[in-house]
């Protein structure tokens, strides 16, 4: 059985170190063909006000945090809004930085929250549910997005071609919520992955099935809740593209708050979609070019913006990753001096 789990996690790591490297090709290869120089030049503009994009999504990561603390509402002590803000940026590094599918980053959240004092099940929900109304919130985001991209866009065919792409995206929501409302979606899944995979126990990761369910129909019943973090969640969406016009502002090529929400709209869509792909490697960047052809941005400029969000994301995500790294750490100091105070008592 391990000799099969080891096979499975090498296979996996080779299969993402693939897509790592056929993104990151496909990266360099743009910004080769799109002219290096230019591309540079562009960033150079920047300088050190590049810096200021930090504390700019450190507070459009905040505003998830805040939907995050709505779904918390009804546990005794949850966390504080600068602890779930910090997770929150953890989340979304462990997701860009790592090769975890961009889920890994849930299960670290969960983990973490339920460190801080929340029970197991009750953080797991949280995170199921808001990781559902970041999903619908991002639909009806991109619905916006091609409302815009209506006045923008000549070509018919783009037109037609994300129309049906949100068109199918709309009865997976549905099934989604329909599922995690009326079925018990976790139980069923706990069944099919214990069938799959000989037995073995997820539980440990998000609580017992039944009771996770139960928790999610909880939060689900609670709409006024549900309402203020829909909103705190369209709120981030709308600062995200506030961020991206700062960045283009800090480039020197102001665009329309229009074109901003635009690009963000459809750029986010696009991440979730390419969500196999590790950091949307090559994907951000494909889009960027794409979408930004669409308002007038030339390619150069939308790959001088993919390469700043790509400093952004680096800048904050290692600290980020290092910080979790020390906080493990402290935990399992501690763990082991417990066990050693445990040990004197005992002589």
């Amino acid at each position: 059985m391990r000799a099969a789990n080891l096979s499975s996690f090498s296979h996996r790591g080779i299969g993402s170190a693939a897509l790592l490297s056929l993104g990151l090709l496909f990266s360099v290869w743009l910004v080769w063909h799109e002219g290096a120089r230019g591309i540079f030049s562009i960033l150079q503009q920047s300088s050190w006000l590049v810096w200021l994009l930090l504390p700019a999504h450190a507070l459009v990561i905040g505003l998830d945090a805040m939907s995050w603390r709505w779904l918390l509402a009804s546990v005794p002590g949850r966390p504080a809004l600068s602890r779930l803000t910090w997770l929150a940026l953890l989340r979304e590094a462990v997701n860009g930085l790592l090769p975890v599918a961009r889920v890994g980053g849930e299960f670290v959240g969960i983990r973490l929250l339920a460190r801080m004092g929340v029970s197991l099940v009750q953080a797991a929900a949280s995170v199921v549910v808001e990781v559902s109304l970041t999903l619908l919130s991002q639909f009806f985001f991109a619905v916006l997005g091609f409302f815009l991209l209506l006045h923008w866009a000549v070509d018919l065919q783009i037109r037609r071609d994300i129309f049906f792409a949100l068109l199918a995206v709309l009865p997976v929501l549905a099934l989604l919520f329909w599922f995690q409302g009326r079925v018990g979606l976790f139980h069923m899944l706990h069944t099919m992955l214990g069938r799959v995979s000989g037995g073995r126990d997820f539980s440990v990761l998000i609580g017992e099935p039944r009771q996770l369910d139960a928790e999610i129909l909880h939060i689900y019943r609670r709409r006024w809740t549900l309402l203020w973090a829909n909103f705190w969640q369209l709120a981030g969406l709308f600062a995200g593209a506030g961020e991206l016009w700062l960045s283009f502002l800090l480039l020197q090529h102001p665009i329309p708050v229009s074109a901003a929400v635009l690009l963000e709209s459809l750029g986010q869509a696009l991440r979730s979609v390419a969500f196999f792909m590790p950091a949307a490697l090559g994907v951000q960047e494909g889009g960027f070019v794409l979408f930004g052809a669409i308002i007038g941005v030339g390619p150069e400029l939308a790959l001088a913006y993919s390469l700043l969000r790509r400093f952004r994301e680096l800048a904050l995500g290692i600290p980020l990753l290092l910080s979790w790294y020390l906080w493990e750490g402290q935990g399992l100091r501690k763990k082991w001096l417990g066990r050693q105070w445990s040990q004197e008592e005992g002589v």
